[in-house]
């Protein structure tokens, strides 16, 4: 059974099964609170951020000329096509087509391997990895009759199977979702926030959620305002955060289905998808594609904890990959003199850690071979980084220049911070491509096209490839395929800091055991994909593997759990679902007296001392336990003992987190809370009246000292 399996998936990555349309379902066709809280010392950024707005008329005047929203994709395709005969009989070489070939690679032990092209029904601009392996994959309006006015009352989108290259379509009826953020929710299903909703690329209210199992679409809330080009990043608590695509006031989407506004939160209206993800602080971290960097609590209606400047790059169309617990690498993008150079996007890249406080810090790394725009950057199963397509110039247009392509992957090895230059695909990947991780290693490519200049040079492409990493073959120069280690059992689902068993037959051999998010990519922008170390033992073939430290490092979903082999081998994944972290995450600690937990007027200020309140959902309760250090926190701070003064009565603030004494607590299951330095103290309200003091007095079981979380 072994040596059957491995046959089925080598012919897979050898590109040896073909497109099949007799496995396709057509789908049906379309039809004819407060203020925000800013620090004082971002008044240091008003520059940068003066800067930033005049990007945002850039950006939207560069899409109202290049996106043609409100143009039939029949007349987009009829045109291209006849773009890409008057090219191609002039140059001998179809527009999109790799100036270099790929077969050019010599040991794809050294540079990995693409696959052959094969042709989709669907432009793959918008792509999500679902728990089953298979592939959401949406662009824009299907074939229209109605060509003189628009029609974007439909979505034209299809579920795709890597395994044989099959699909079924599933287009949306109702709306236009071109243009949309996404992300997975808890339970594997895809929300879509926003979307097309005329030719003049105004946004959309609308919410809608993708269900993976019976693979159809369901309309959720509105949101407040209309969005085009909003990012969607998943939170510890299973709420999504929306952020940008016009509106300046960013949303969440609460795991109830409502939607509430952080009026807390007015910073980024971009219509330029933001760069962003869960902190393992629980926190929001946005860090791009502008220069401005925030640190955003999420809780009530938001409050922005941190602001500091990534670099000095507008790294637009750039893109980005989480590859640690707290680490992103920031690639690319942008338009600017480098090197001598004018007009070329940067090669550089910058990691951008936020396990260091609330500010996060930025460090430069190794630099790309040729810089990049409009490419994907992709977390591999071991942790590394791959760079796909992209241009090299902006000087004849900033979204799609044939001439100027880029179609050598690039890895980047965090362990060295260097970039090693790869095989080169067979097609042009530029404006509209994207890039996904697959369960069995692979990273598969596709799209690219339904633009103004696409159709002047003749650029859709209607296809997928599929690249295989090093990683996948023998590194003996023997070109083959590399024994790669199983998973014989994993469980379907994990507990955060809590242990599981793996078990596998090659246990004695591995040397990584990760998580990797599934990935929602589009614009080089992925939102779902982060890779999560895991600590783990041994003993004959039991892996015994801790889960995700907290919720902030893994947000509750499905993820592709990924064992390493000591070679740098990864197995197939397996799918587990990681379940949200024990309360309270982002909740109220309630007393038996109806009272909780509360920071003065929902001060960020350090040493702001606590009081209980009647329970109101408000950002000033909502906290954070963390079970992998036992701190309690709350609005970006740690609830601390005063000096490590553990005598009876002492008053409770809050701190700057510092891993001290003085912020563990015991979290008891007598519904006590203890300072772990002083155990016969317990968290207590003075009194059950309303800004009662939060002290710790000697423990004797009165309801002051009774918590629920």
């Amino acid at each position: 059974m072994r040596t059957r399996r491995r046959l089925i998936w080598s012919g897979l990555v050898s590109g040896v099964l073909l497109f099949s349309t007799s496995a396709t379902a057509v789908g049906s066709p379309g039809p004819p609170e407060a203020a925000p809280h800013v620090h004082t010392h971002e008044h240091a950024h008003e520059h940068a951020q003066v800067a930033e707005h005049a990007h945002l008329a850039e950006d939207d005047a560069e899409h109202l000329a290049q996106d043609l929203v409100g143009t039939p994709m029949r007349v987009i395709e009829e045109k291209t096509a006849e773009s890409a005969r008057r090219i191609q009989r002039a140059t001998g070489l179809r527009p999109g087509t790799a100036r270099s070939s790929a077969a050019a690679a010599a040991d794809p032990g050294v540079t990995g391997s693409w696959s052959a092209v094969t042709g989709t029904p669907v432009v793959p601009v918008f792509q999500a990895v679902l728990p089953n392996g298979k592939l959401l994959i949406w662009d824009s309006v299907g074939d229209n009759a109605a060509e003189t006015y628009p029609d974007h009352s439909f979505t034209r989108a299809m579920v795709w199977n890597p395994a044989d290259n099959t699909h079924k379509r599933v287009d949306l009826q109702g709306t236009n979702i071109f243009c949309a953020g996404f992300a997975h929710l808890a339970n594997g299903n895809i929300l879509i926030a926003g979307g097309n909703a005329n030719a003049s690329l105004a946004g959309t209210v609308r919410t809608y959620v993708f269900n993976w199992q019976t693979e159809t679409w369901t309309r959720g809330n509105d949101m407040a305002a209309a969005r085009w080009y909003p990012s969607v990043a998943e939170m510890a608590n299973g709420e999504e955060v929306i952020v940008g695509g016009g509106p300046s006031t960013a949303e969440v989407y609460q795991t109830n289905g409502a939607i509430r506004s952080l009026t807390g939160f007015t910073q980024y209206g971009g219509r330029v998808y933001p760069f962003m993800g869960s902190r393992p602080d629980t926190q929001l971290g946005l860090f791009g594609p502008y220069t401005t960097a925030y640190t955003l609590n999420t809780a009530g209606n938001g409050v922005i904890r941190g602001t500091t400047t990534r670099d000095s790059i507008n790294r637009d169309y750039g893109s980005f990959a989480t590859y640690d617990i707290g680490k992103s690498i920031v690639v690319g993008g942008g338009s600017l003199t480098e090197g001598g150079v004018a007009k070329v996007p940067s090669r550089t890249s910058v990691v951008v850690n936020s396990t260091t406080g609330l500010v996060p810090t930025v460090t430069s790394t190794g630099s790309m071979a040729t810089g990049r725009r409009q490419h994907n950057v992709t977390v591999l199963a071991d942790g590394s980084v791959l760079a796909t397509g992209g241009m090299k110039s902006t000087a004849s247009n900033g979204l799609v220049d044939l001439n100027n392509a880029v179609t050598t992957a690039e890895r980047w090895n965090p362990a060295t911070g260097q970039w090693t230059v790869l095989a080169g695909a067979s097609r042009i990947r530029q404006y509209h491509s994207t890039a996904a991780l697959l369960p069995d290693g692979r990273v598969m490519t596709g799209g690219g096209g339904i633009c103004g200049v696409c159709m002047d040079v003749g650029y859709l492409e209607k296809n997928i490839e599929y690249f295989t990493p090093p990683y996948l073959y023998k590194n003996d120069g023997s070109g083959q395929l590399a024994t790669r280690p199983v998973i014989s059992t994993a469980p379907a689902s994990i507990g955060v800091n809590t242990n599981f068993s793996v078990t596998s037959a090659n246990a004695a051999s591995i040397g990584k055991v990760a998580l990797v998010g599934l990935s929602d990519s589009t614009h080089g922008v992925d939102q779902g994909q982060r890779y999560v170390p895991l600590k783990f033992t041994t003993s004959g073939t039991t892996l015994t593997v801790t889960g995700p430290p907290n919720g902030g490092v893994a947000p509750p979903g499905y993820y592709m759990l990924f064992i390493t082999d000591t070679a740098g081998v990864p197995s197939v994944a397996k799918m587990v679902q990681v379940t949200k972290s024990p309360n309270p995450v982002m909740s109220a600690v309630r007393n038996s007296t109806n009272r909780c937990v509360d920071v003065p007027s929902s001060a960020t200020a350090i040493r702001t001392y606590l009081q209980v309140y009647t329970c109101n959902s408000t950002k000033a309760q909502a906290l954070t336990r963390f079970p992998d250090d036992n701190t309690l926190r709350v609005l970006g701070n740690c609830i601390d003992v005063p000096d490590a003064n553990y005598a009876s009565g002492q008053r409770i603030w809050t701190y700057n987190c510092n891993k001290t004494a003085a912020q563990t607590w015991q979290f008891r299951t007598d519904g006590t809370i203890r300072p772990a330095a002083s155990p016969t103290l317990c968290l207590a309200a003075a009194s059950n009246t309303n800004s009662a003091q939060v002290t710790i007095t000697t423990c004797n079981g009165n309801a002051l000292q009774n918590w629920t979380w």
